[in-house]
């Protein structure tokens, strides 16, 4: 398998223009600070490694509607407005490479988890225990996907730090 180190930050976006609109899977580590509530937060700035594994490239509303119908449900699912927006290719079609609305350089990757491999929780360079990690959880907000939504995530291209896809590994 061939590594390709990342320099900079538009090598990866650049790659993944070159995927097109194929939905496969990948293997990623990212880092990125954990979001949850401050107030009296003693683990704010801590930070989630994480290695998993997904899909890119995923229909969310197809995905979401065929559940429905898989339960028996009338399908009528509609994505709602969103904080940022997906680049498309030259025929109109959408790639997992979104960019905000309000800063079109800010460059993200939707991912679909399907299964994280590892984790572990960092806070000023020190690996938090299992202990501290399940006081630290009691501040982040629970999500409600609904029962037949999945996760939907959307990494900052700064938050990757490898990436495996297509026999290659991307590095920073």
């Amino acid at each position: 398998m061939k590594t390709i180190s990342i320099k900079n930050n538009n090598e990866l976006p650049t790659y993944l223009r070159t995927l097109g609109t194929e939905c496969q899977f990948i293997s990623m580590v990212t880092e990125t600070e954990v979001k949850m509530r401050k107030t009296g937060n003693p683990f704010v700035g801590a930070v989630k490694v994480a290695r998993r594994n997904g899909l890119v490239n995923v229909n969310h509303e197809d995905r979401v509607n065929r559940r429905m119908t898989e339960a028996g449900i009338e399908a009528n699912y509609e994505g709602g407005e969103t904080w940022y927006l997906h680049e498309t290719t030259k025929d109109g079609k959408v790639i997992p490479l979104c960019f905000s609305k309000k800063d079109a350089n800010a460059k993200y990757l939707q991912f679909f988890p399907h299964r994280n491999l590892s984790t572990k929780y960092t806070l000023n360079g020190r690996d938090l225990t299992a202990e501290e990690v399940t006081k630290m959880k009691s501040f982040i907000p629970e999500k409600d996907w609904g029962d037949f939504k999945q996760p939907v995530i959307t990494l900052k291209m700064d938050s990757i730090k490898a990436i495996k896809f297509r026999k290659l590994n991307f590095s920073k």
